[in-house]
């Protein structure tokens, strides 16, 4: 971790929680089809997107709290959204596994081990 990131990171007061998996909006994104509308708009709608490499394109995921989306391009998968990242180190954190959490401002999630050294 930079100073840089360490000093932004001491301005916000981070909570212990578990992080449960969410339902995702799926689709299928043909290679040249990242631009599309449909799909920049619903990425657009949390600020968070998964992109797994499949024959022609991507399989997107979008994490999905309820309201309208497009029924002809996405479909719902259940808990789908079964991790998340540490924004320093990158390390995957599984759904219901203990980390810290913002308390307000700006979501940013760290490991134990990140946050440790913010201490």
């Amino acid at each position: 971790m930079t100073n840089e990131e360490r000093e932004w990171l001491r301005q916000f007061r981070f909570m212990r929680t578990r992080i449960p998996a969410l339902d995702a909006l799926a689709t299928f994104v043909p290679h040249g089809g990242e631009r599309d509308p449909a799909i920049t708009g619903a990425a657009g709608l949390t600020g968070f997107s998964r992109w797994f490499p499949v024959e022609g394109g991507h399989r997107m995921l979008v994490p999905y709290e309820g309201g309208e989306y497009d029924a002809t391009r996405f479909s719902i998968e259940k808990g789908a959204w079964d991790h998340e990242t540490c924004k320093i180190c990158r390390m995957h954190i599984d759904a219901m596994t203990l980390c810290w959490v913002t308390e307000a401002g700006p979501y940013v999630i760290l490991c134990d081990s990140c946050k440790e050294q913010l201490a």
